[in-house]
């Protein structure tokens, strides 16, 4: 590769550093959100006052966003001297379907979740050069980073719906009255969902991570769902149901765990004849090509955060090692589109 290509591609990851920041910061203000809001747009002063922000800091972001092609404007005014900043725009709005993937959580092209949690993790970096240096990685993360994670889970959640479930029709037959158990349920995000999409349908939720816990207990309660969802406090490598649920499931968290093919014993005793045990995840690429693509790119983004936390993510044979580890089977192997696995094991 030429001196002026490489010139070209890293001026162009400057660009789409900015860019990443000027959505994280439309969606944690609400002002794409306003935008979408507004089809027909909105002028600076309109669309501070639907956001709640400061004018001077709205008009740098609304040009900044037209620059980076996030935003259109609906005229432009004047011929401007050297000196002036840019053209007057009587309002900015935004393209649907673009504001579309960056807030619509029940799409499975919703995106809005990864510029929120890639940027908001990278806010926690202040130690990573020091990780790199000496090896220790950070455990500790902030209240930011649990709130980045939950938006991050939402398109897994969807995916569920859209991806997962059609290659298992008699898993939905099933939904219709069953009992669920998630493993490392998080934010509870996945058991909301499951709730409101199959009224019949009772779900347990095992945390262990104090404030994961909090704020699972205030989303079954937002959400009028208690009388259906428990959250319990649990080891996941330790839980004492046997033959109790349809379906356990774990959803982008076998890899974060310190025990995890005891986690998976501990879920496979707790199905009952007949029931699913099934592992959603997001796994490393193996060869060298597979590195060198859009996802690849993202995984290996999203593993370094892992690592500087203590944690890895695995590679689809890593999975086959814990299930065999597990000692409980060999489970099928299903590849969503999206480029999630998922891995099911029924029990005879």
């Amino acid at each position: 590769m030429s001196l002026d290509r490489h010139f070209d591609e890293l001026l162009g990851d400057l660009a789409g550093f900015y860019r990443s920041w000027l959505i994280y910061l439309g969606l944690e203000t609400g002002l794409i959100a306003a935008l979408h809001d507004s089809p027909s747009g909105l002028t600076t002063t309109e669309l501070s006052a639907a956001a709640a922000c400061a004018q001077p800091g709205v008009e740098g972001w609304a040009r900044a966003a037209f620059a980076h092609g996030l935003l259109d404007v609906g005229f432009v005014l004047g011929d401007p001297r050297e000196d002036d900043l840019a053209p007057t725009a009587d309002r900015f709005r935004i393209d649907a379907d673009l504001a579309n993937v960056l807030l619509d959580e029940s799409r499975p092209e919703f995106l809005g979740g990864q510029f929120i949690f890639s940027v908001g993790a990278s806010l926690d970096y202040t130690g990573m050069t020091d990780f790199l240096r000496t090896g220790r990685p950070s455990p500790d993360r902030t209240a930011r980073f649990h709130r980045s994670v939950e938006k991050l889970n939402a398109q897994d959640t969807t995916l569920f719906f859209e991806q997962v479930l059609p290659a298992l029709p008699d898993l939905v037959e099933k939904l219709v009255d069953a009992e669920v158990l998630d493993v490392g349920c998080g934010a509870a995000g996945w058991l909301v969902a499951m709730a409101a999409a199959y009224p019949g349908t009772r779900g347990v939720g095992v945390e262990f991570d104090p404030e994961w816990l909090a704020r699972a207990r205030e989303r079954v309660h937002e959400a009028g769902h208690e009388d259906r969802i428990r959250i319990e406090e649990h080891d996941p490598a330790s839980m004492e149901w046997r033959d109790t649920f349809d379906l356990a499931y774990f959803q982008d968290v076998v890899h974060e765990l310190p025990e995890p093919e005891e986690a998976l014993r501990s879920a496979w005793r707790s199905v009952r004849p007949g029931g699913l045990l099934l592992v959603f995840d997001w796994c490393l690429p193996t060869s060298w090509d597979e590195y060198r693509t859009p996802q690849g790119e993202l995984l290996w983004g999203y593993q370094l955060d892992e690592l500087y936390q203590g944690t890895s993510l695995l590679t689809r044979r890593g999975f086959d090692r814990l299930f065999a580890a597990a000692g409980i089977g060999t489970p099928q192997r299903i590849e969503l589109d999206a480029g999630a696995t998922v891995f099911a094991l029924r029990k005879g």
